[in-house]
């Protein structure tokens, strides 16, 4: 009889080592590398931080966790140059698309459109029932 408990990854680390490259052949054709490089940008002015922007890039994806500005900062080009430091990250980890979730009637939705990115699908009443987009744009 088949049960099913409550684990950890520690205890099931072997498990996946021998069986994750069974799974990625027959998906992919190949083995893949799924390490993941975490990132964490900042904007000073005079030493002190106006903005951060923070990630990960995986499997070729770039993934924006979280963009914010200083609020009497905003408007001055710095959530720009941030994304695109990250881009920039991205791009020499070999990403080939950028991909992140904000708010459907957000500001920043109309910022990311400014920078290119497409949205790609509406997620209906998701954190805090409030409706989210998911935003992508290739590198």
């Amino acid at each position: 009889m088949i049960k099913i408990s409550k684990s950890t990854d520690k205890e099931t680390k072997e498990f996946g080592k021998v069986e994750w490259p069974f799974a990625d052949r027959e998906h992919y054709g190949r083995d893949v590398d799924y390490s993941q490089k975490d990132f964490i940008f900042k904007a000073t002015e005079n030493q002190k931080i106006t903005g951060t922007i923070k990630g990960s890039t995986e499997a070729g994806v770039l993934h924006i966790n979280y963009l914010i500005v200083a609020h009497d900062k905003k408007g001055q080009g710095i959530g720009k140059l941030l994304t695109l430091k990250a881009e920039e990250f991205g791009k020499k980890l070999g990403a080939h698309k950028a991909h992140l979730i904000t708010g459907k009637d957000w500001k920043a939705a109309k910022f990311y459109e400014k920078l290119g990115y497409k949205k790609i699908a509406t997620l209906s009443k998701h954190h805090f029932k409030q409706d989210f987009v998911v935003y992508e744009k290739f590198l």
